[in-house]
């Protein structure tokens, strides 16, 4: 029946199969190839021929992609494989570590000595930072100068690290300090000081502290910072509550006091005297001086016989009173400690969208919406004063700590309304487990397609073309039975003769009514 088929129409049929079967093979393959998935990225050149060359001898099936940063391999080993390549130390982060002394050499010299040392410090350094999961890759640069005989002669070593994040991924003020003692705690005479930490797009991370925040410790940065996220909060969401969702923008600046504080204050009232003690005394004398005495002179010293002057008498009468009051004068010894971080002063800024109308048309109805325009209506000076009074409130405003609040109206845009919201499967960057569902329906779908709109119509132009040389066979067969037949009707066969002859020969009488209908003199 092929060989009756006109030339094109062979050409057709043979291409419509060949494509048909090349397609169901390719599509059993493709359902069947294993779905892969990152085993390791931004790998280095030697950390990824290390890779492969191990995924080679266990004869696990790889692709690279990223220049060859990128390894991926079916996702029923990814774990495994990563179990196995961690144990033999692979990947190595990038750059060598002390392994670097597991392959010695004769005639090393001590300048080399030093120098690998100096490598392997950098790289295990390099490994340890690039563990915090907001790292992607770690650099550490060491400048250790070599030692002098006198201390004042001796230079201080320093130390630069650079740190390539992941996307969307900031280190904290918190673990950027970890970061630097990490470095200066490994390094012999390197002081945390000395030490630069720089992003990957070179910007300063270990001197992001500003003069208010110098000297802080990391819990007392981690407590300044949640009391200004704590204000920023309360206000934020009594904002939208007025403003709505997404059209007011508050940022919080504090001073805090982290000063410990100890006051120790002694006062005395003169106002207020108590007696302590009191002590009298008194003392009476009395009595007569009998000791005679001369004028002193000439008469004094004239022998006896002579006349004298009589001797000269005195009287001693004295009385003596002693008292003795203590007073204690009123005293208070107070010891104040002042308490740990309070809060000196807020700043809090405040941006607010204005109001947004949407244009009526003539009719008053509202107009088209893919000609709506939106009118922007700046806020009025009363709503800005209730707003600000509204901040006060939240943030706990004080006066006598000066605070400052600033309420702006500014115009966000109109496309700030309706912010639209990235869905789950947008963002996510983790493996999809619905990925090989995903494939098999594909599969069943391009395997009805072909069915339908390639293996139907070739069966349907094959069955009509075997009725057609069928009928044309039983017609060249039966020349003699057409004639009879015709004959037969010709002669003017009753009724049930002609049905009894066409439900026997259904093809011959179906040629002799076509015969009729092309002649119809000869009938």
């Amino acid at each position: 029946m092929f060989a009756k088929f006109p030339s094109n129409q062979r050409m057709i049929i043979l291409i419509a199969l060949a494509g048909s079967v090349a397609g169901l093979i390719a599509l059993a393959l493709w359902t069947q190839q294993p779905d892969m998935q990152v085993l390791f990225t931004n790998l280095g050149s030697e950390d990824a021929a290390a890779i492969i060359d191990k995924l080679k001898e266990t004869k696990v099936p790889y692709e690279t992609t990223g220049g060859g940063s990128t390894v991926l391999v079916p996702s029923a080993q990814v774990h495994d494989l990563r179990l196995q390549l961690t144990t033999q130390g692979l990947p190595h982060g990038g750059g060598v570590g002390f392994e670097i002394f597991d392959r010695t050499s004769i005639g090393m010299s001590e300048f080399v000595q030093k120098l690998n040392y100096r490598r392997a410090l950098q790289g295990e350094l390099a490994r340890t930072i690039a563990q915090l999961p907001e790292v992607e890759r770690a650099r550490v640069h060491l400048a250790i100068p070599e030692r002098r005989l006198f201390a004042n002669e001796q230079e201080k070593a320093r130390a630069s690290v650079i740190l390539s994040l992941r996307n969307g991924q900031q280190l904290t003020q918190a673990q950027v300090q970890g970061v630097i003692h990490l470095v200066s705690s490994s390094v012999e005479g390197l002081q945390a000081r000395d030490v630069t930490v720089v992003d990957g797009h070179g910007r300063m991370l270990s001197s992001t502290m500003t003069d208010e925040t110098s000297g802080l410790t990391n819990a007392q940065l981690d407590y300044q910072r949640s009391i200004e996220k704590d204000v920023e909060t309360r206000i934020q969401t009594m904002l939208e509550r007025i403003v709505g969702a997404n059209k007011a923008v508050v940022r919080v600046s504090s001073v805090v006091d982290f000063r410990k504080v100890e006051t120790t204050e002694e006062r005395y009232d003169p106002n207020s005297q108590v007696v302590r003690s009191e002590q009298r005394g008194q003392e009476k004398a009395n009595g007569t001086n009998g000791v005679g005495g001369g004028v002193p002179g000439v008469q004094s010293n004239v022998p006896p016989g002579t006349d004298q002057e009589p001797a000269q008498t005195s009287s001693n009468n004295s009385q003596t009173k002693n008292e003795t009051v203590n007073y204690e004068i009123s005293r208070t010894v107070s010891k104040i400690v002042e308490p740990v971080g309070v809060i000196k002063q807020l700043s809090v800024a405040v941006l607010v969208d204005g109001i947004y109308e949407t244009a009526k048309a003539n009719d008053g109805q509202s107009a088209d919406a893919s000609a709506a325009a939106r009118k922007y209506t700046p806020r009025s000076e009363e709503d800005l004063r209730r707003i600000e009074d509204i901040v006060k409130k939240a943030m706990g405003f004080s006066a006598e700590r000066q605070d400052q609040v600033q309420v702006v109206n500014v115009q966000f845009g109109a496309d700030q309304e309706e912010p639209q919201t990235a869905t789950a499967e947008a963002v996510s960057g983790g493996p999809k487990p619905w990925l090989p569902y995903l494939r098999y329906a594909v599969g069943i779908l391009l395997f009805t397609v072909i069915l339908l709109f390639v293996v139907r119509p070739l069966l349907a132009m094959l069955s009509s073309t075997t009725a057609q040389t069928q009928a044309e066979a039983s017609h060249s067969s039966l020349p003699g039975a057409v004639g009879s037949a015709e004959a037969s009707l010709a002669g003017g066969p009753d009724r049930a003769q002609i049905i009894d002859m066409a439900r026997k020969n259904p093809d011959t009488t179906a040629v002799v009514v076509k015969q009729w209908l092309k002649n119809p003199h000869s009938a």
